[in-house]
């Protein structure tokens, strides 16, 4: 075995100094100070993952992820066999809409820790946000997040919601009853539970649930209760109070382009054409790119007898989205008819 030299030593313990300084600093919440510290340890030893990991947790706390990554990146080259450095590089994939390289890390992760619960559960909200959405497998990762984790709220309230975006409705509202039971002070998850109801219309219940998630909101999140909401009561045809929380999410943020979009829509239900231009133009300068704002824009022509315009809103949709079939129908039927 090669000896440590005296020098080494010294490097050693200079280094183990700044590594604790720099967990204090950490702790204690000064990230710039741990960075610093933590710097200092790897240029005296470069050799140690940990010392990369700790500062990337210190760049992830300060959302400088893409220098997390890299610091990550560095330990999982010195150390391959850390569970925690793959679930920490994942997370920055996961900022970074990098899903599939996400997805890979976590994988890596479990691996190396079979059972850990938040690596299943981290690799599923990968799974949804990749381009399609893999909603089976994860499914399968929420049901073991589920199964391993003692804090069970989100992995409920996550399965519950892609439950819903699957079609299995009933059984996302047991799983969201039962997110709302552990977390009831959580408007999140009444938001959610509410939307599966709207999904079932069950219309009151729908409403109970979308009126305790703006009661307890305190993040600024009302805006988009209020909106599911007046869609709620929209179904209901109480008008008088859905365009009254239409108003009031458009209110409290007027750069939502849906909001907008709801509103005009709910105004073509109740036959007032012009208004339902109105909102449906202002969603559209809010969002150039949505087949739907100018689908509805062309029904309003078409209410209206605008032919021409109805057909070149229709064209636009199909531009952007040539399968998009509402207004494939809509535009064979006008072609039809001539």
């Amino acid at each position: 075995m090669a000896q440590v030299s005296l020098d080494d030593k010294r490097k050693h313990k200079e280094a183990g100094d700044f590594f604790m300084t720099g967990k204090t600093h950490f702790r204690n919440k000064d990230m710039h100070a741990a960075v610093e510290s933590f710097t200092q340890a790897i240029m005296l030893r470069p050799e140690k993952a940990e010392y990369f990991y700790n500062r990337g947790n210190c760049y992830n706390k300060m959302g400088e992820t893409q220098k997390a990554l890299l610091d990550y990146s560095m330990a999982i080259r010195i150390d391959s066999k850390t569970a925690a450095f793959y679930e920490h590089r994942g997370m920055c994939y996961k900022k970074l809409g990098n899903f599939e390289e996400s997805v890979k890390d976590y994988t890596n992760a479990i691996k190396l820790e079979s059972g850990n619960g938040n690596f299943y559960y981290n690799r599923a909200i990968s799974y949804m946000c990749l381009n399609p959405p893999d909603y089976d497998k994860a499914l399968d990762d929420y049901d073991l997040a589920v199964k391993l984790s003692t804090a069970k709220y989100r992995p409920l309230f996550n399965r519950g919601n892609c439950l819903r975006k699957m079609g299995r409705v009933a059984e996302s509202i047991t799983d969201l009853k039962q997110a709302v039971e552990l977390e009831a002070s959580k408007p999140e998850s009444h938001n959610n539970l509410g939307l599966s109801y709207l999904e079932m219309n069950k219309l009151d219940d729908a409403v109970e649930h979308f009126s305790l998630a703006i009661q307890l909101d305190t993040a600024g999140d009302t805006a988009i209760y209020y909106n599911n909401r007046a869609l709620a009561y929209l179904r209901m045809e109480k008008y008088e109070q859905s365009f009254a929380d239409f108003d009031q999410a458009t209110v409290m943020n007027p750069n939502d382009p849906n909001y907008f979009f709801n509103r005009g829509n709910a105004y073509l239900t109740v036959k007032n054409v012009e208004q339902a231009l109105s909102d449906l133009d202002e969603a559209i300068s809010l969002a150039q790119s949505i087949p739907a704002y100018y689908h509805s824009k062309g029904v309003a022509f078409q209410a209206l007898g605008r032919k021409a315009g109805a057909i070149e809103m229709f064209d636009k949709a199909l531009a952007l989205n040539p399968k998009y079939v509402p207004s494939l129908y809509h535009l064979g039927l006008m072609y039809h008819s001539e």
